[in-house]
């Protein structure tokens, strides 16, 4: 039987099969949203197909916290990119009135 446990201090608490750093979310998006073989992520990871599965079977049975949390992440993402924009754009506009004072002077 696949064990699948969290521990705050690996991977960030992510559900990640036991004895190892491999997450229930790393071999999710392989095998579903990279559509690769299943034999082939197990064999890269060094783990069972009864592993691979585990991990697989684990998903479905807590997918929406899965996709909740996949959504969340998205939108972190969003926020700090449009936060970096804004950073980026403030600070051309810096730039831009210093170049033109110096022009000035």
């Amino acid at each position: 039987m696949t064990s699948i446990v969290r521990d705050e201090s690996i991977r960030s608490g992510e559900p990640r099969l036991e004895g190892t750093r491999i997450t229930v979310r790393d071999i999710k998006r392989r095998v579903i949203d990279a559509e690769e073989d299943p034999h082939v992520v197990a064999g890269e990871y060094g783990i069972s197909m009864a592993e691979c599965f585990g991990a697989l079977a684990h998903y479905y049975e807590h997918r929406d916290a899965f996709e909740d949390a996949e959504r969340a992440a998205e939108r972190t993402r969003r926020d700090g990119e449009r936060q970096t924009r804004k950073l980026v754009d403030e600070r051309r506009g810096e730039t831009a009135e210093s170049t033109e004072d110096a022009a000035e002077s």
